[in-house]
């Protein structure tokens, strides 16, 4: 399956210089995170439960990882994963706005989300952004694309080679390969000018059905931080 690890390298390069590190990046400083967050929820685990994260992704949590305001939930299915991350600061107004150009400089557009906090938007590759309060919540959702594609694959590696079954699989993962914006990097021999296409791709809207459905599981997780909050 194909690697997403120098795109997001530049997607962190990006986010980094606007001033707003994404979901996954290094924590800050110990202490930098105050108010809600911090009270309450335990420290250990996250501002989500395992429990409540599987719920929502549909499958259970085997891993949480990072620190207790940056944490990454994983399944043991390939791609369905989500990391949550809630920033604490004196000027949340200025972090939401960085993670606006970062969007447009990424070459995607901020999707407002209305009734979310007080304010919210879709950025680039689904990442979702909440600000409430001096909070900025920050939602990366799991790759249903990757779920699927993998699912696909394995259905051609598992029939019989040669069968109706095998070419019938493989036409169901050329299917699921088409709307993925990751083969936008494919076309070009310069690993860095396919990296970029391949951002590029990626932060725009892709209006799938995987897409949807990340996107109403990064909102019903937004939702569930903020109760928390």
């Amino acid at each position: 399956m194909k690697s997403l690890s120098l795109p997001l390298a530049l997607v962190l390069a990006v986010l980094v210089a606007c001033g707003k590190a994404p979901a996954g990046a290094s924590p800050p400083p110990s202490g930098s995170h105050t108010g809600g967050a911090s009270r309450s929820h335990d420290p250990a685990h996250g501002v989500l439960s395992k429990e409540e994260v599987s719920a929502i992704l549909g499958s259970p949590v085997t891993t949480v990882e990072g620190a207790a305001t940056d944490m990454g939930y994983k399944t043991a299915v390939i791609g369905l994963e989500t990391t949550i991350g809630i920033e604490s600061s004196d000027d949340s107004v200025a972090a939401i706005n960085g993670a606006r150009k970062a969007t447009g400089m990424l070459g995607g557009t901020a999707e407002n989300v209305p009734n979310l906090g007080d304010e919210a938007f879709f950025g680039a590759m689904s990442i979702l952004y909440v600000r409430t309060g001096d909070n900025m919540i920050t939602i990366t959702p799991p790759n249903l694309q990757l779920v699927a594609a993998t699912a696909a694959y394995g259905k051609v590696t598992d029939a019989k080679m040669g069968s109706e079954e095998q070419a019938k699989a493989m036409q169901d993962l050329i299917h699921v390969e088409k709307t993925d914006p990751l083969t936008a990097g494919l076309n070009t021999q310069d690993d860095m000018q396919g990296a970029l296409a391949t951002v590029a791709a990626a932060s725009k809207k892709q209006g799938t059905t995987y897409e949807t459905q990340a996107r109403t599981m990064a909102l019903a997780l937004a939702a569930k931080v903020l109760t928390k909050l």
